[in-house]
C-alpha cells in the first residue's frame, strides 16, 4: 500500500520530502482536495519538492498519486488492527489473517518488479539445474519449492542442512541457476553461497527486501518483497507470504512452457507413491 512504499523510503528523503510525506499520513484527506498551490502553503514546502516526492514514490504526477492516496484511506477505514490479541476470537483471528492475506498481495505489487519477475522465469526453464538457498523460515520455502519443481521433472537441490545445501552448489556451473531466499539479504549461509557461484559464473536470483544487503550485491536479478520490520503486528507471517508468492510465480514460470511432459511426470510420480498407501 501506499503508506509502506512512503516508510519504506522515508529514511532516504531530504528532510522536506519528509514534511511532505508527514503530512500525507497525518492528513491524507486534505491532500487529495487541496490545489498544488494550496499544499504548497499548508506544507510549507515548493510545489516542485512535492514533485520529487511524488516521482521518488513511482507515480507520473499529482493526479496519479491522489487516487493511490485515495485507496489508502479506503483500505484504513475497512482494516482492522493486524496485531494478535489473546482475547481474539477465532472468528477476529480469521479476519486478521485475511487481511494480512490481502494487504500482502497489494503491496508485493509495489516491490515486485515484472522485467526481473520475466527474466528469472525464462533463466529457470533454461536452466540445467536449480539450486536453492534458504535458512530458517526461508529454508522452509526453499523445501516447498524443492518438491514442487521436482516432481514436475526439473531437476532441483536442497537440504534441509545449510551445509549440504551449500555443498551441492559447488557443482553448479553456467548453465545452471542458484535461488537465495533471504529476507533480510544478511542470512551468512545463503550470502557465501551465492557469491561462490558467482566466482563460477552460475546465475544468481535472489528473493530479498534489502537492495542494499551483501545477498542484492552477490545477485544478478533481485526479485524484491516489501520491508515489513517496521510493523510491529504479523511482519513475520507477512514476509513469508511474500516470499511464497513469489516462489508460487516462479514455479508457475517454470511449468507453463512444458505443460505436456510435466502433467505426464506428475502422474508418475503419483502412481509411484500410490502404491505406497494401505488399501
Amino acid at each position: 500500500m501506499l503508506f509502506d512504499r512512503i516508510e519504506q523510503r522515508y529514511a532516504t528523503m531530504s528532510k522536506r520530502q519528509q514534511q511532505v510525506a508527514d503530512f500525507i499520513k497525518n492528513q491524507p484527506q486534505v491532500f487529495i482536495n487541496s490545489s498544488s498551490r494550496e499544499l504548497e502553503q499548508k506544507i510549507g514546502v515548493s510545489a516542485a519538492t512535492i514533485v520529487r516526492f511524488v516521482k521518488i514514490l513511482g507515480y507520473s504526477g499529482m493526479e496519479e498519486m491522489r487516487v493511490y492516496v485515495a485507496q489508502q484511506i479506503q483500505h484504513e477505514e475497512h482494516s482492522i488492527e493486524l496485531k494478535i490479541n489473546q482475547e481474539d476470537t477465532a472468528e477476529l483471528l480469521e479476519m486478521k489473517m485475511i487481511q494480512l492475506y490481502r494487504d500482502s498481495v497489494e503491496s508485493l505489487k509495489e516491490t515486485l518488479d515484472s522485467d526481473s519477475l520475466e527474466k528469472a522465469c525464462a533463466l529457470l526453464r533454461s536452466a540445467n539445474r536449480i539450486y536453492l538457498l534458504g535458512v530458517g523460515t526461508s529454508g522452509l520455502i526453499a523445501y516447498d519449492l524443492y518438491h514442487r519443481l521436482n516432481r514436475y521433472g526439473k531437476t532441483t537441490f536442497y537440504n534441509t542442512d545449510a551445509h549440504m545445501s551449500l555443498g551441492f552448489t559447488q557443482q553448479s556451473t553456467a548453465q545452471d541457476v542458484i535461488v537465495a531466499i533471504s529476507y533480510s539479504g544478511l542470512t551468512e549461509e545463503v550470502v557465501v553461497g551465492a557469491e561462490a557461484a558467482q566466482i563460477r559464473d552460475t546465475p544468481v536470483i535472489s528473493i530479498l527486501s534489502n537492495t542494499e544487503s551483501p545477498l542484492a550485491k552477490a545477485t544478478d536479478i533481485q526479485l524484491v518483497i516489501p520491508q515489513t520490520e517496521h510493523l510491529v503486528r504479523l511482519a513475520a507471517v507477512a514476509s513469508r507470504i511474500h516470499s511464497t508468492l513469489v516462489t508460487d510465480i516462479l514455479f508457475s514460470g517454470v511449468i507453463k512452457e512444458n505443460i505436456s511432459n510435466i502433467q505426464n511426470a506428475s502422474l508418475k510420480t503419483g502412481e509411484l507413491v500410490s502404491k505406497l498407501k494401505r488399501k
